[in-house]
């Protein structure tokens, strides 16, 4: 049976994404009504090949069919007029192109929805979870994808055509649709850093790799003959790295190998039409004018390319921290941070009253020894996790193991429900200790921008994008309802003449 078979919808929808059906369902929309056609506020909207498409897309990395809070976020989206959707194959293993289409059917059955008011994009390339399986099944029987780059155990990468039209079709019967708007190249460099950790010489492993974009193209311009999508484009981490590193992905290189698939298939127009990249208040190197004198934005533009930025709250520091833009000067966190330590401060106390039945010298580390003096060392919340999962959890399975055996199941027990008290608690500790390091970005922020007074910093990160990106759409995990509502505050002033050397101050 394969895996994928219960994600599929019972049906497809037909049709795809256009200008008529477009521009009624903004200006319907809630954010049409309250934003469009003033002076002192953003336009949600913009056009893009005709078709009327929202600032702000649902980012749907991190949703699965489990939770009813992500699909409820999707239908309020939609309900508020964000008709841009985003998703991959990879995304939930499945579950999140599974769970858009359940939410489309079920609006559209409703008479809510029309299956062209809506752009859908997924990308393609991951071989992770239930595709390494399958992979893995058709490799022991000699049925191998062809070019597949084995980056590392449990994550491979493919674009060959033969993989790309087996990915498709999962796709489209996930999504429960005939047509996707837009089907992406999901961080094909995968291949570049996997000859670069293997000293393939640059120059042979770049060509290889564009040599595979473009048989990759050939192929997509076939299922648009087939209507199968509409657009195509490729998604890269590295769209906005500096030319000469190894596994930089050239915009320039990419829109001459369109032209020339265009050229050799005798096309009226190319399909490549849509790029996607991070962006956000720490990474603005897709301002850098650092391609041929341009910025990556002014190449998309000028060659009129959709722009799609990810990761715009989830930003990673030139020391390579995760930084989460989120702090509402509204909420200050001291005293959420006194609180929390006079709780763990409790468990600690607690744990040690629980230790008191083993045998002096019998342990070395407890939860308290082993996080207490790190609590302000935290650099983010992986940081803590990564600490948790390779220095904290261990030392307590070995406490665990030693209470049980010297007191008793009863004792374990207690334990256990204070260490399950506990890690919560620490967590929200570090979060809030981090929020404490965004204070000073936000004051920097204010001090260049005072009209962002009373704004929180996530909401001032999107409307800065939203002021530099120009026509584009900017790429939103909002996996709650709140979230979704916070996205239309980022349309609530004029544009914002932001200058590249202002992004670089931003920069930690």
């Amino acid at each position: 049976m394969n895996p994928f078979q219960e994600l599929y919808q019972k049906n497809k929808l037909k049709g795809a994404s256009d200008s008529k059906a477009t521009k009624e369902y903004s200006e319907n929309s809630f954010l049409f009504k309250k934003y469009s056609g003033k002076s002192e506020f953003l336009n949600p909207y913009f056009s893009f090949r005709g078709r009327i498409l929202s600032k702000i897309a649902f980012g749907s990395y991190r949703v699965g069919l489990e939770s009813t809070e992500h699909e409820k976020s999707i239908e309020l989206s939609l309900s508020m007029g964000f008709n841009v959707i985003d998703t991959s194959s990879n995304y939930g293993d499945g579950e999140s192109e599974s769970l858009i289409g359940k939410v489309l059917q079920k609006k559209i059955q409703k008479g809510e929805l029309k299956r062209e008011n809506v752009f859908i994009i997924t990308k393609v390339g991951y071989i992770q979870g239930k595709n390494l399986e399958i992979v893995t099944e058709l490799e022991n029987t000699n049925r191998a994808f062809p070019e597949i780059t084995y980056y590392q155990e449990g994550c491979y990468h493919c674009i060959h055509p033969f993989f790309l039209e087996d990915q498709l079709e999962y796709s489209l019967k996930r999504l429960g649709l005939e047509t996707v708007d837009v089907f992406l190249l999901h961080n094909p460099e995968y291949f570049l850093m996997d000859r670069e950790k293997h000293n393939v010489p640059k120059e042979k492993a770049t060509e290889q790799y564009y040599e595979r974009i473009k048989s990759s193209f050939r192929f997509l311009e076939q299922k648009r003959k087939e209507g199968k999508i509409l657009y195509y484009g490729i998604s890269s981490n590295t769209f906005s790295e500096n030319p000469e590193k190894y596994t930089s992905t050239s915009l320039i290189k990419i829109l001459k190998i369109a032209k020339e698939v265009q050229s050799e298939l005798s096309l009226e127009e190319s399909g490549f039409a849509v790029v996607q990249f991070p962006g956000n208040l720490l990474e603005s190197g897709f301002l850098d004018p650092k391609f041929e004198g341009k910025n990556l934005i002014s190449i998309i533009h000028e060659n009129g390319l959709l722009p799609l930025i990810n990761r715009p709250l989830n930003a990673i520091s030139n020391s390579g921290n995760i930084y989460r833009l989120s702090y509402d000067p509204k909420k200050e966190s001291e005293h959420i941070l006194n609180l929390l330590k006079e709780r763990l401060d409790t468990i600690y106390k607690r744990e040690e009253v629980l230790l008191a039945v083993l045998p002096q010298g019998s342990y070395k580390y407890t939860f308290r020894t082993v996080t207490e003096p790190y609590l302000n060392q935290f650099q983010n919340q992986n940081h803590l996790n990564q600490f948790l999962e390779r220095t904290v959890i261990p030392i307590l399975q070995q406490l665990i193991a030693q209470i049980e055996k010297i007191g008793g199941v009863k004792v374990q027990t207690e334990y256990i429900e204070t260490l399950n008290e506990a890690l919560p608690i620490l967590e929200q500790y570090v979060f809030q200790k981090n929020i404490e390091s965004r204070k000073s970005l936000y004051s920097k922020i204010i001090n260049l921008y005072p009209n962002y007074q009373g704004w929180n910093l996530s909401t001032i990160s999107l409307h800065l994008l939203h002021s530099s990106l120009g026509k584009g759409v900017v790429l939103l995990g909002m996996r709650k309802e709140e979230y979704v509502k916070d996205a239309t505050f980022s349309f609530a002033a004029s544009e914002t003449e932001i200058q590249y050397q202002d992004w670089k101050q931003f920069e930690v």
